[in-house]
């Protein structure tokens, strides 16, 4: 489990029990009512439904968190400043193949939630979606790091077959991400796009 997956369980844990003590807040004339009568078993069932409650509303509220919530600003602070990257951008790749450098017009779409990062590139000659992506913190920067899967057009793959690679970014700015790239076919090269819309 990463970090953001652990991150987002405690967050859960804790929403369903601040839930509960506000639930048993709320009902504590009939909880008052409960124990004067020593009524055991519907005390049970009352804490039993005050827990069920509070672990529906819980799943509601973090499932906005995570699709939506975290990018509103007074609660990024929750998700630990994570950079809001869901845009569309425009920019180039410059890279070295069978040794000669060589540069492409490049857009990339992401995808995101709290919980996932989806990366999707494209050029004129082929398109890329993402494995494996996260956001994580080295030396202090932020960064996205992908792996993905490259697919060239169909009249292209004589020349360039499908191909597995990774690219490491600096998301700091998220309207500006720039990084480096390396591929299964030792092809590597730079990237550098800027925000044009959001997705």
């Amino acid at each position: 489990m990463n970090e953001t997956a652990k991150k987002f369980m405690n967050m859960s844990l804790w929403s369903v029990l601040i839930i509960f003590v506000l639930r048993c807040l709320i009902g504590w004339s009939e909880i008052a009512q409960i124990k004067q009568n020593a009524e055991l078993i519907k005390g049970f069932y009352t804490f039993f439904g005050y827990a069920g409650e509070a672990i529906g509303t819980s799943a509601i509220v973090m499932a906005v968190f995570n699709k939506w919530g975290w990018k509103w600003k007074p609660l990024n602070f929750l998700a630990g400043g994570m950079p809001v990257l869901e845009k569309k951008y425009k920019g180039k790749i410059r890279f070295i193949w069978e040794g000669k450098e060589q540069e492409r017009d490049s857009q990339i779409i992401i995808i995101q939630t709290f919980l996932k990062v989806v990366v999707k590139l494209g050029t004129a000659e082929s398109s890329s979606n993402s494995i494996t992506a996260t956001i994580i913190e080295t030396n202090n920067e932020n960064q996205l790091i992908y792996t993905y899967e490259n697919t060239p057009r169909a009249e292209l793959q004589n020349r360039s077959a499908i191909h597995y690679g990774t690219a490491m970014l600096k998301v700091d700015d998220p309207k500006h991400l720039t990084g480096n790239y390396y591929t299964g076919r030792l092809s590597r090269g730079s990237m550098d796009f800027w925000a044009v819309s959001e997705k």
